[in-house]
């Protein structure tokens, strides 16, 4: 979800160094390659790949890590991990995504995530000229643009326990029960189009509850409905499961949110 993170992980891959019992001193520059020891990073993206296979068949917890260049210049040359002296290259698209950024989970606990940047070096570390944000969310694996309830109903319940893998042990109880789905099309500011189906043929009476401006649906009233399915239109987009729009709130703040409506 663009509004939510559940987990957000804002990183600069040459943040800034702390100067110590000094008042006044002279910035840290970047040299060709920064580093940073990934550990933090591999074991949260870790512990969603040990989540046993029965609970990411409809739902998965996926990640997305990108640079953001706002100085005009280009990206870094490579990013990539290095472990005592071995390096493995993650992929880096013109756009500044690295799509293949999970593969981190299975890094060792001894790596650092490194990045080689030729166009910045001598340039002083935490500046605002780039940065590199990883964020996740639990997506359904399916975005074909029809969904059985059925399969519906097992994404709520999976995605929950997704959920509970980003708070503490004693916290877990607290993660709230998913009752949604939301439509996030990758094209903002796409109307809507949904219908509840039996069989080949939509039926009347689904409605909507809007958070941030996304549709959100509750899968009860496709229950309610008799249906079979819900089918989504009007371009490429994700599925997330949530819970209802009153819970979403305490989460996060959202300036375009118009209607928050109940979690009944």
């Amino acid at each position: 979800m663009k509004f939510l993170k559940w987990a957000m992980i804002a990183i600069f891959l040459s943040a800034p160094a702390l100067a110590e019992d000094k008042e006044v001193a002279a910035p840290e520059l970047r040299e060709l390659v920064n580093c940073f020891p990934a550990k933090g990073i591999t074991d949260f993206v870790s512990k969603f790949q040990k989540i046993d296979a029965d609970k990411r068949d409809t739902v998965d917890m996926l990640f997305e890590a990108k640079f953001d260049v706002k100085d005009g210049g280009p990206l870094p040359r490579r990013i990539f991990i290095r472990d005592q002296g071995n390096e493995t290259d993650f992929t880096l698209n013109q756009d500044g995504g690295v799509p293949d950024f999970a593969n981190i989970g299975t890094a060792p606990k001894t790596a650092e995530l490194c990045s080689e940047d030729p166009s910045r070096v001598g340039t002083p570390k935490g500046g605002d000229d780039m940065s590199f944000g990883i964020s996740s969310d639990v997506h359904f694996l399916a975005s074909s643009g029809y969904h059985e309830v059925s399969t519906l109903q097992d994404g709520l319940k999976d995605g929950k326990a997704h959920y509970k893998k980003m708070v503490p042990g004693p916290m877990r109880m607290l993660v709230p029960t998913l009752k949604y789905v939301m439509i996030e099309y990758d094209v903002e500011e796409t109307p809507p189009q949904y219908s509840a189906m039996k069989g080949q043929v939509p039926i009347e009476g689904l409605e909507h509850t809007s958070f941030c401006e996304m549709v959100m649906i509750k899968v009860k009233d496709l229950e309610d409905l008799g249906a079979d399915g819900l089918q989504i239109q009007g371009g490429a987009y994700k599925l997330t499961p949530v819970p209802g729009p009153k819970t979403l709130a305490k989460f996060t703040e959202c300036s375009k949110d118009n209607e928050t409506g109940s979690d009944k």
